[in-house]
């Protein structure tokens, strides 16, 4: 099996459900959970798809999309806030597209923009209209995009004919003029394929911007051949301040969105069939601390002064000090009747502090003040299941998730405050 096969099956692993204990630090028990309550269905509506993240818009309406797989385009469909009632829909590709969750869109001001693997696109989602498109097409783009500083959308990229050369590039949200960031060029001229993967924003004492990223290497001559490597371009001074090399450490730095904060830069690596935890210092690109995960990674979220990774399937939900690594507090659902429990990408989201997550016939609310489990009810219509998270309406106290074919808007559980 060759190392992209790996790269391949690793992403659809991160998707999986799967089951492993774990022994963990000491840490505060969290408090005991609140008593379950029911849900007012507001309205629903069918989607005939798997849908994207909810996301809403400026005016409190709802897009979600509608994903077939195969021969069809993903539909972005806008929703009424409150009725239900279908607005408009977008589909202006270049060609059939589809698949745009968790980290394959960007929103800027009610702009949304998507990444496929050589084309982008933006459409305003308040309209429906589209703002640009672009293509390489000489180029294969990472199928993950992020936002920079002063509205920029950044996006590794790749030659379709192997060069040794590895790109980022930008566009302001709203223009669609793709300008190169920067290129890493392996001058051994072992490594033919470079992928340039998650991206994240810091700034150094000067007041420099930023951006680190991490690179994944290999031959497609010779499987054997693969390097990991983390990298911070200074885009203050237009250079390179430094790369390091972890190929020893750890085997790949994984797809999930990175997260920064104080100087450091939290992002998930594997090893053989070990999976970590890692917080890289901004500065000199050193490992500040790493902590030994019970499965693939598969979502990391700031809280406080705390760093809350999501890891696959039924793993203990843990947080740990953004400085120090230690355990604040750890939550492995034991007696929490949650015959479904199983995270994967994209179906968690901080809000306030909340951290809420769909899981399959239930809704999971948990306090990130301590772990404990505040809310857990089995919400899915019949047939049901969710995923891709939960989008909230705070004035109007209205939820709106993805329940397999069908949106639907529901009363947002009174617990959460």
């Amino acid at each position: 099996m060759t190392i992209n096969k790996n790269r391949v099956m690793q992403l659809f692993v991160c998707i999986s459900i799967l089951s492993i204990s774990c022994k963990v630090e000491e840490f505060t028990s969290p408090p005991k959970q609140v008593a379950k309550i029911g849900l007012d269905t507001i309205w629903t509506n069918i989607i005939n798809g798997y849908s994207n993240n909810p996301i809403l818009n400026s005016n409190s309406d709802i897009l979600m999309s509608r994903v077939v797989f195969g021969s069809q385009n993903e539909v972005f469909k806008l929703f009424d806030g409150k009725t239900g009632q279908l607005k408009w829909e977008w589909q202006d590709y270049f060609t059939i597209e589809e698949d745009f969750s968790y980290n394959k869109h960007l929103v800027f001001n009610d702009i949304v923009v998507l990444c496929g693997r050589s084309n982008t696109y933006a459409f305003d989602m308040v309209s429906g209209k589209t703002v640009w498109k672009n293509s390489f097409t000489d180029m294969f783009g990472e199928p993950q995009i992020y936002a920079g500083k002063n509205e920029y959308a950044y996006q590794g990229y790749r030659n379709k004919i192997p060069d040794y050369k590895g790109h980022i590039y930008r566009t302001k949200y709203d223009k669609g003029n793709w300008e190169k960031v920067c290129t890493f060029e392996d001058s051994t001229k072992q490594f033919d394929v470079i992928y340039s993967s998650p991206i994240a924003f810091s700034t150094n004492s000067a007041g420099d911007e930023l951006m680190i990223f991490t690179l994944f290497l290999y031959s497609s001559n010779n499987s054997d051949l693969h390097a990991s490597k983390v990298c911070c371009f200074n885009l203050s001074t237009n250079k390179y301040d430094w790369i390091k090399d972890y190929s020893n450490k750890y085997y790949e730095f994984m797809v999930c969105k990175m997260q920064s904060n104080k100087g450091k830069v939290f992002t998930f690596a594997t090893t053989g069939s070990n999976r970590f935890l890692v917080a890289i210092n901004c500065i000199d690109g050193s490992i500040t601390w790493e902590k030994s995960i019970p499965d693939i990674g598969v979502g990391l979220h700031l809280y406080k002064d705390n760093i809350i990774p999501i890891c696959n399937g039924k793993s203990p939900l843990t947080a740990y000090n953004q400085n120090t690594g230690a355990i604040v507090w750890s939550q492995n659902f034991e007696n929490q009747d949650l015959p479904d429990l199983n995270f994967a990408i994209g179906d968690a989201i901080v809000y306030k502090n909340y951290l809420i997550s769909t899981q399959g016939d239930n809704l999971l609310v948990v306090n990130l003040d301590g772990g404990g489990v505040l809310y857990k009810e089995k919400i899915a219509l019949p047939q049901g299941y969710l995923q891709f998270g939960v989008a909230i309406n705070e004035k109007e106290r209205l939820l709106y998730v993805q329940d397999r074919l069908r949106v639907v808007c529901y009363k947002l559980p009174d617990e959460i405050k």
